[in-house]
């Protein structure tokens, strides 16, 4: 009996620690996630406008077919051929085939996502003449170097860093 709750104390001792670091790594994992996918969206619409020979634009859009003109980015961006340059989605643009080329939804209830500027633009030859633009992608309850800042550069080079959160 004193061997059995020997080990039940041992056991629980051991989950006492185990489980914060677990849930902390589900939450960075989560955090790379979502700094990933927008990466991938900024990287598509360098590559559509290299490939186009033309502007393509990234915008913050609530409802995933027009732009908001919004700088929160948290309700989600839309990918789009932007044929007349300005950076949101319009009739100046085209309707066939359509200019919407991704659209992703908003970020989980947990992650706030700003920028200055509610769009990035990347010209035909992949630099982005709408200038350097930094993101912040903040989990809730962020404390210490866990925020990240996704940048993208005048040459259209996206990166991202750790950075202190707010």
């Amino acid at each position: 009996m004193i061997e059995l709750m020997l080990g039940i104390t041992v056991m629980s001792i051991l989950l006492a620690v185990a489980v914060p670091s677990f849930l902390d790594t589900v939450r960075r994992n989560r955090l790379v996630t979502q700094n990933n996918e927008f990466i991938s969206s900024l990287n598509l619409a360098r590559s559509e406008a290299l490939k186009r020979s033309g502007s393509v634009s990234v915008c913050a859009s609530a409802n995933q077919t027009t732009c908001s003109g919004a700088t929160n980015w948290t309700t989600g961006w839309i990918v789009f051929n932007d044929v007349n340059a300005n950076g949101t989605l319009d009739a100046g643009d085209g309707v066939t085939p359509s200019p919407l080329l991704q659209a992703v939804g908003p970020a989980p209830a947990e992650f706030t996502m700003n920028a200055t500027r509610s769009f990035v633009r990347f010209g035909g030859s992949g630099m982005a003449p709408s200038g350097i633009e930094n993101f912040e992608l903040v989990r809730t309850g962020c404390v210490g170097m866990h925020a990240r800042r996704i940048t993208v550069s005048l040459v259209g080079r996206v990166s991202t860093t750790t950075v202190a959160c707010p």
